[in-house]
């Protein structure tokens, strides 16, 4: 491979890197830019089939549908609840749990942000919960860091299992074909049997890395935030923080061993929830003394910019929780009972052999979690007794918000497809991440067990989201798994850890947690914070993973 090769097959990256991070474009430009340059450099310098090229487009396009239906349907609930108040009844019921902002922390940002992440996923929960945090005092900053730490383990399975079961399968993708078909077929024939093994090597090395979260996140809120700038301070509740960090793990893990890894955020966040706050209040594993000790000039920090108030709570937590209960019944009956699985499954819109070529996608209509948030926001409009102002508030809303996410989707997926589909070219070079995986094989494989995560961390960081991450570098992390004789399922359960601990620092998470309690600008302090977290995580995983072996 030349020089030229080199930089072509790093195309994604160096665009994504140049125009999202340093040029600092909106994703909604930067990833157009990306796209066409990661063409043109696959197609004049890779030499790539302009047939398989355009087909790679198509495909991209085709399945973009199934994250853009759960994203919109994800932001058609949150504007729902938004505009028939149901959400100011959620965010009130959490003052009433715990006076110690610690505990406040890890319940609204651990637990509650896991479940918004197994519902909805691509960095919603920071942006849902940092506010609520800075309703209940917390300083504006501190609470954006904390929200997006709280944000990772979760991620494995979040918008319904979206990283594993949509962005390793697509990033395993190459030429219509899976690199990984012979380890499929040893496990069940279908890669959703393939997904839930990967995941249970990511949730068994989580039992430990993401247990340690809530800890985490109560010492940086005091050590960096606090008054006394005291990590002593957040180690003080640290039964509390372990008991909640297992609280969320260990159901999570029951749950991907039981049913897979669509539910594992939803139903582990849930559990705990149910576990944890009962224990919250009755203030067990707690210190006598409740902590909200923080440093008055971070807490007065730009006050008048924040957007966030209370309002009169209109409903019952029963009714106001209702349709996110209904959501996660409607995502098991539709995945555990066999006939209705098969019912919804029947429709798909599907296009094999685009182009001619072996390429092919679907989009599962009805099977796919959109269709239910719809269904649910419509009987919130009924439950809630939503005024026809309202209704139309949620919906113009919600589609006008998503243009910028179609745009990015519909130009980040085709770009992952052609960096994926490259091998088909007259150059006689293998697709640009085997290409990679071989240098990278050849120059850091005996430490591929620390590496592995933070490439993850990487591909989130400069595509803003962990299922983009294991498309990009799902087939790189296999692939270099082949060439040093490493397990491919630990070798892909460190690239979704990785991509989780990415979602920490990723530019449009930290830039979406930023603007919403009144910090845009501020988001190189944030990331600095964030940061030395996400290596650690990584760092951590690779150890376990590499004294538990497969290398």
């Amino acid at each position: 491979m030349t020089t030229l090769q080199l930089l072509a097959s790093l195309t994604p990256i160096i665009s994504v890197m140049l125009f999202l991070v340093l040029l600092k474009l909106p994703a909604s430009k930067a990833m157009p830019i990306s796209m066409v340059a990661t063409g043109l450099a696959a197609l004049f310098i890779w030499q790539m089939d302009s047939t398989i090229l355009a087909a790679s487009v198509v495909e991209g396009l085709l399945s973009a549908l199934t994250p853009l239906s759960i994203i919109f349907g994800a932001v058609f609930l949150l504007n729902t609840l938004k505009y028939s108040g149901a959400m100011d009844t959620i965010r009130a019921g959490f003052t009433n749990i715990s006076a110690d902002a610690r505990v406040q922390v890890i319940i609204i940002c651990w637990l509650f942000g896991s479940f918004i992440e197994g519902s909805a996923g691509f960095g919603t929960p920071a942006a849902i919960g940092a506010p609520l945090l800075v309703l209940l005092g917390v300083p504006p900053i501190a609470a954006a860091v904390v929200a997006l730490i709280a944000d990772s383990t979760s991620v494995s399975f979040g918008a319904i299992g979206l990283p594993v079961l949509f962005g390793m399968e697509q990033g395993l993708m190459e030429n219509g074909v899976s690199m990984a078909s012979t380890q499929i077929a040893q496990h069940g024939g279908s890669f959703v049997d393939y997904a839930q093994f990967i995941a249970m090597h990511m949730i068994t090395i989580d039992l430990i890395t993401g247990s340690l979260i809530p800890l985490v996140i109560v010492s940086v809120l005091t050590g960096f935030f606090g008054r006394n700038r005291s990590f002593k301070e957040g180690l003080q509740i640290w039964k509390f923080a372990l008991f909640a960090g297992f609280a969320f793990t260990l159901p999570a893990w029951l749950i991907n061993y039981v049913a897979g890894p669509e539910f594992p955020s939803v139903i582990g966040a849930l559990v705990g929830m149910a576990i944890v706050i009962p224990v919250a209040k009755k203030g067990w594993l707690l210190p006598a003394k409740p902590w909200n000790d923080f440093a008055e000039n971070d807490a007065n920090d730009d006050k008048e910019e924040q957007t966030v108030s209370a309002e009169p709570v209109k409903f019952s937590q029963i009714a106001a929780w209702s349709p996110y209960i209904i959501m996660a019944a409607l995502l098991v009956l539709s995945r555990v009972v066999a006939p209705f699985k098969a019912w919804l499954s029947s429709f798909n819109i599907s296009w094999t052999g685009i182009m001619g070529t072996e390429l092919k996608a679907s989009f599962a209509t009805f099977y796919a979690p959109g269709i239910f948030f719809v269904l649910v926001c419509i009987f919130g409009f009924f439950l809630f007794k939503m005024k026809p102002k309202s209704i139309k508030q949620s919906i113009t809303v919600s589609c006008t918000s998503m243009l910028p996410t179609i745009i990015s989707l519909g130009a980040s997926v085709p770009m992952v497809k052609i960096f994926l589909n490259s091998g088909a070219n007259a150059s006689g070079l293998a697709s640009m991440p085997v290409a990679l995986a071989d240098l990278l094989a050849n120059t850091m494989g005996s430490v591929w067990a620390w590496v592995s995560p933070v490439v993850g961390i990487f591909g989130a960081f400069l595509s803003g989201s962990a299922t983009f991450s294991n498309m990009m570098f799902s087939g790189l992390q296999y692939s270099v798994a082949d060439n040093i004789g490493m397990n491919h399922v630990m070798a892909l359960a460190l690239q979704g850890i990785g991509a989780n601990a990415g979602n920490m620092m990723c530019v449009m998470n930290v830039v979406a947690a930023a603007t919403v309690v009144g910090m845009a600008g501020r988001e190189s302090e944030i990331i600095r914070k964030t940061m030395p977290v996400a290596l650690l995580y990584a760092f951590t995983a690779g150890t376990i993973a590499f004294v538990w072996g497969g290398f």
